[in-house]
Formats: C-alpha cells, structure tokens, sequence
C-alpha cells in the first residue's frame, strides 16, 4: 500500500533521535536496503494482512516489520530500535486518503548474520498492527 509506505518513510525519517542514532543520514529503506548501504539503518517492509470487509466501509488491518541493522553491536542495534518504538507505537500517521486507528507493537525480533566476510551484522526490531480506514 503506497500511501502507508509513504506515510512510514515520512514519520520515521522526521524522528529527530533516530536520525541522529543513524550518523544523522536518512538511512531508512523500504523492503531492502542497496547494496553497500552503510551501516546502521532501518528497514521496513508489509508482513501481512489486507482488507478487514466486517463492514460496507473500507478497512485495512496491516502488519509491518521495522527493524534498526547494526554492524556495531546487538545493543547498538536496541537503541536504535528503542528510537523507532518511541515513534511508532500510538503513532498517529498521516496517510494520503485514510485515517489511522491503530498503530502498535505487537511483536520483537531480534537475529544476527555473518557476513560471508565474517562481520557480525545484528537486525533488532518489531512488528506493528496498523489499522487503517477509508476517508
């Protein structure tokens, strides 16, 4: 749904702590950071969900992943994804067209990679339920 991606980019990018936890770059990706992306950043993408058609009005019930990636360290990695929650959970986003009812972490995640170099790269983040409904 490109109006929520938009709306995601918008708000996570306009976290001033976060951009500063980034190196004070716009390090904020959807689905999948480029190739040689520096490190760290965020990246977020859909998991799952759609249309809700328990009424005549237009509902969407959405869950997103947003994960901060680290090569620093696994608490690097947290605190960056403690910037992000600070956002996002009650986040009240603008959505060209919709209107937001819910925004809320419902689930943590944290793995780390090896790189096939050998660096240790962590992935710390949440899911969030965000239901939306047509204007």
């Amino acid at each position: 749904m490109n109006a929520l991606e938009t709306a995601l980019y918008s708000h996570l990018i306009g976290g001033t702590e976060l951009m500063a936890k980034l190196g004070g770059t716009v390090n904020v990706f959807n689905q999948i950071a480029p190739r040689g992306a520096a490190l760290a950043y965020v990246v977020y993408g859909i998991q799952g969900g759609g249309d809700e058609n328990i009424t005549p009005a237009r509902f969407k019930n959405l869950v997103y992943s947003i994960k901060a990636v680290s090569e620093s360290s696994m608490k690097d990695a947290g605190e960056i994804d403690d910037e992000i929650d600070g956002l996002m959970h009650s986040a009240a986003l603008t959505v060209t067209g919709w209107g937001t009812m819910w925004c809320m972490r419902e689930a943590d995640f944290g793995y780390t990679e090896t790189t096939p170099e050998g660096r240790n790269v962590w992935h710390v983040g949440g899911n969030y339920r965000i239901r939306l409904y047509k204007k």
